[in-house]
């Protein structure tokens, strides 16, 4: 059974930096302390613009310790701008015991450590020019080959798709290096506040802001087993899956978005997510929609959640002369529409030297039974709609 709980309530909170709303959850775990951090975004002002950095202790049972209450990030800082610091995503260092978090700012992204105790020890631009509120989360890899290395991923371009950045040295401001990995994924038109795992899988969460609601969705990659190297994930995109047919969530919460994977504190698999529950109507004293955001938890099934099959469709959109080779799991038919003549490249594994090659008309084509991993080429540019049963 779905299980949901609020986790902080901007209406009840005794500080007045959170009465105007708070957002982009994420939870970090100081290993060394034995102690978990809520890293989180609050205001106070009513249209949700100068926001600010915060991290407190929470335990258990979800309950935030307020009393311990931290501001990292104040409006004003890297930079005076705008909207400040409007998503927040971390990590800690068990090796040099320092935390990591990643703010977007204005118009860039910054990344900036901080001791065991969140005093600030540097900063730098993580992406200059990124211009979202979306959020740039962070996962080392860890393994030898890229040790020292970490993985993100945020919308690109317009946010209709989702980009994958390799980042070189993520432990020294000094030398850290962000390679752009190109497009892993394109659905919709509003992909916004963003999450992923690498374990169990590689697997996107994020906020999509369509003209119907804000909801949630989510990209589904392989295992990291079925991958040679981490930067396999150079050469592959992945799919788009409905997610909110698999939560329990119904219209009171009126949005969802602000998406964060974790099974800590209480080692229970969940999403934490925020709730825009008055952006439907405008307020009397700023004539304006809504915006006092709420954090909630939402404990899902992650055999579920992380199965292909439980999905029924995934679905994708190219644009271009080639594809890079993209994700099937367990799909029984392929469906895809191209704009004009194109091929279908399919082979069983990434690195295969095995291909099959099935010519695609100008129009719907269907192919039964798909291999796993499949690529468009076409020799002028086209657009490629894809649809993929699973299950």
């Amino acid at each position: 059974m779905v299980l949901v709980k609020p986790v902080l309530l901007p209406y009840r909170v005794p500080v007045n930096d959170l009465k105007g709303g708070v957002g982009t959850p994420y939870v970090i775990y100081d290993v060394r302390r034995d102690r978990y951090w809520l890293l989180f975004t609050g205001w106070s002002d009513p249209t949700g613009l100068k926001r600010e950095g915060f991290v407190a202790p929470i335990d258990e049972s979800l309950n935030v310790d307020l009393s311990q209450l931290k501001k990292i990030l104040p409006s004003s800082f890297p930079e005076q701008v705008d909207y400040t610091n409007n998503a927040v995503r971390g990590i800690y260092n068990t090796a040099r015991d320092e935390f990591y978090v990643t703010s977007t700012h204005g118009k860039d992204a910054y990344i900036l450590v901080f001791d065991h105790d969140w005093n600030l020890k540097g900063y730098r631009k993580l992406i200059e020019g990124f211009s979202k509120d979306s959020g740039v989360p962070i996962k080392p890899t860890g393994a030898y080959g890229s040790i020292r290395d970490a993985i993100a991923v945020t919308p690109i371009g317009d946010s209709s798709a989702i980009g994958v950045f390799a980042i070189r040295s993520i432990d020294d401001l000094n030398t850290l290096k962000v390679e752009d990995w190109g497009e892993l994924g394109r659905w919709g038109r509003g992909n916004d506040v963003i999450d992923f795992t690498l374990m169990p899988r590689l697997q996107v969460f994020v906020e999509v802001d369509s003209p119907n609601r804000w909801v949630l969705q989510t990209y589904i990659g392989p295992a990291l087993d079925e991958l040679n190297s981490i930067s396999d994930l150079a050469n592959m995109g992945i799919l788009e899956a409905s997610l909110m047919p698999l939560l329990g969530v119904e219209d009171s919460f009126t949005q969802i978005g602000h998406p964060h994977y974790t099974v800590m504190p209480d080692g229970k698999p969940k999403l934490l997510v925020a709730s825009f529950r008055d952006t439907w109507s405008n307020r009397p004293d700023t004539k304006k929609e809504g915006y006092t955001h709420e954090i909630w938890a939402i404990y899902i099934n992650d055999e579920v959640v992380f199965n292909p099959s439980s999905y029924g469709e995934l679905r994708g959109v190219f644009n271009g002369t080639e594809s890079k080779w993209y994700y099937l799991p367990k799909a029984s038919r392929l469906m895809i529409s191209v704009s004009g003549d194109a091929e279908l490249n399919m082979k069983l594994d990434l690195h295969d030297d095995d291909v099959e090659v099935i010519q695609l008309s100008k129009g719907l084509n269907t192919v039964s039974n798909p291999a796993t991993w499949v690529k468009v080429k076409a020799n002028t540019r086209i657009k490629a709609v894809i649809k993929a049963v699973v299950g």
